[in-house]
């Protein structure tokens, strides 16, 4: 069994891979399915930059006005 060993530089990321999500002017919603979305039961990020891959653009990793790091999944997107 390995040991958990923090590095001290080491940044980390939310999954939302899982989640659905859409674009709110400068937010992005997040939540279960869009009837959650919608009754309020979401999450919602404020965006300060979306990273997209240079090939294949199947993520979109953002960073929220406070410096989190999230990742989504383009297909979950709602549009």
């Amino acid at each position: 069994m390995k040991n958990k060993t923090k590095v001290e530089n080491q940044k980390l990321f939310s999954d939302f891979t899982n989640q659905s999500w859409f674009r709110e002017g400068d937010n992005i919603k997040i939540g279960k399915d869009f009837s959650k979305i919608m009754s309020g039961e979401s999450q919602t990020l404020e965006v300060k930059e979306i990273l997209e891959g240079e090939q294949y653009q199947t993520w979109k990793i953002v960073i929220t006005k406070d410096d989190k790091i999230h990742l989504l999944k383009t297909s979950r997107e709602l549009k």
